[in-house]
């Protein structure tokens, strides 16, 4: 079975239409006959993407298998080099949480937002990610700073620049998308963050086009002399937030009562989305797609995601560098 296949049948597509899709974790029986919402699958499927999220293309896709453990480990460690997601990890380690106005807003990195919007864009929207900002992280153990997901689809050659919230309130995540919209969508940011994207392509030149992938038309399009027009013509902007809710209480009980609640809430965010973010002077030019993944509850996911990781990492102790 292929691993578009396997994610598919854990990570349920509920909505999905032009500008709005809309994924949740699905419920099987458990040892003692009670539908329970699959987190261990899940978590499992996001660990093994881990490699290509934090490596890329520079190691991250096709390992030999001979060397497939050693990359696993690798990549784990790269993240918990990355301050973040270190912090992250020990707070959820000692049972804390993130709450939603946390202070340290660069702290949700370390949530996994950008690693579940990673595994969303590749399995259900056919990208691949172009640059890996955890293999090119700083010297002080940050990730590089900017959009959260930097992609490519290589059937409509177009970019990919995703943004990603980990939420406890909806409401909350959305209008922290439609924060990101107006700082991040805006000429003196697009100049900055793609001149920073090129020199990160020209460092992986061979890699990326040995791949297919024609470097060179990335960085004529992030070109300053190319118009805003025809980048936003060339740009999709995949917008994730994932948060808590209390729907799926009904999903056992009361499957059309499960239905509706689902379709109300998230048209509900998705409308104070449109209406938040109706004054950007672009609007009407970018290629938007609202991406909403209720939780049952974000705490536990994250929790298990840290576990998983640390237990990878541990695989590594001792071993000869």
């Amino acid at each position: 079975m292929s691993r578009e296949i396997e994610v598919r049948k854990i990570l349920k597509c509920q909505i999905s239409k032009t500008n709005l899709s809309s994924y949740f974790i699905d419920f099987d029986l458990d040892s003692e006959g009670n539908l329970s919402q699959r987190l261990d699958d899940f978590v499992h499927l996001l660990a093994q993407e881990i490699p290509n999220f934090a490596l890329g293309f520079h190691q991250g896709d096709a390992v030999p298998q001979d060397i497939l453990l050693d990359t696993l480990i690798d990549a784990a460690n790269s993240i918990y080099k990355i301050d973040c997601y270190k912090k992250t990890a020990d707070i959820y380690g000692a049972g804390g949480f993130l709450d939603d106005d946390v202070s340290d807003k660069y702290l949700r990195r370390g949530e996994f937002g950008e690693l579940i919007l990673h595994l969303l864009l590749k399995y259900y929207f056919e990208t691949f990610p172009l640059i890996a900002k955890i293999y090119f992280k700083d010297s002080y153990g940050h990730a590089v700073h900017g959009f959260d997901s930097i992609h490519i689809q290589p059937k409509t050659n177009t970019l990919w620049l995703g943004e990603s919230k980990l939420y406890t309130d909806g409401k909350k995540g959305v209008d922290a998308l439609v924060e990101d919209l107006y700082e991040h969508f805006n000429i003196d940011y697009f100049r900055s963050e793609f001149n920073i994207i090129s020199k990160r392509l020209n460092d992986s030149k061979d890699i990326i086009d040995n791949y297919g992938h024609d470097t060179e038309y990335w960085i004529s399009l992030l070109n300053q002399y190319t118009s805003v027009s025809e980048k936003l013509d060339n740009i999709v902007i995949p917008l994730f937030c994932a948060y808590e809710t209390d729907f799926f209480d009904d999903f056992d009980s009361d499957s059309d009562t499960f239905e509706t609640r689902y379709l109300e809430e998230i048209n509900t965010l998705h409308e104070r989305f449109s209406s938040k973010s109706d004054n950007h002077n672009w609007i009407n030019k970018m290629n938007i797609i609202v991406i909403l993944m209720p939780l049952k509850s974000k705490k536990k996911l994250v929790s298990m995601l840290h576990q998983k990781l640390k237990t990878i990492q541990s695989l590594g102790v001792g071993r000869n560098c």
